[in-house]
């Protein structure tokens, strides 16, 4: 899947080059692969295909999975970072 590898090669240019800590790696890692999961039951396996209408849509089953506002917002940072 080609999603994973970039998240992959996210997190390690978080370590390498933004000398992030590990905590930090490991939080971004986490909320990616959980969007990358939600986005593949949705047919979406490609990073570049990833729409404000998906995005949109995962916000929306965190919400009604009863995730924190604070959690949600997190996960946000994390996709905004990533697409950068």
């Amino acid at each position: 899947m080609e999603m994973l590898s970039d998240i992959q090669s996210f997190v390690i240019y978080l370590r390498d080059v933004k000398k992030t800590s590990k905590n930090t790696e490991v939080s971004y890692q986490r909320d990616l692969m959980q969007m990358a999961a939600y986005m593949e039951q949705k047919g979406i396996t490609d990073v570049t295909k990833v729409t404000k209408t998906s995005l949109n849509s995962y916000v929306l089953h965190l919400e009604k999975e009863g995730k924190a506002t604070t959690t949600i917002s997190r996960v946000l940072a994390s996709t905004k970072a990533f697409s950068l």
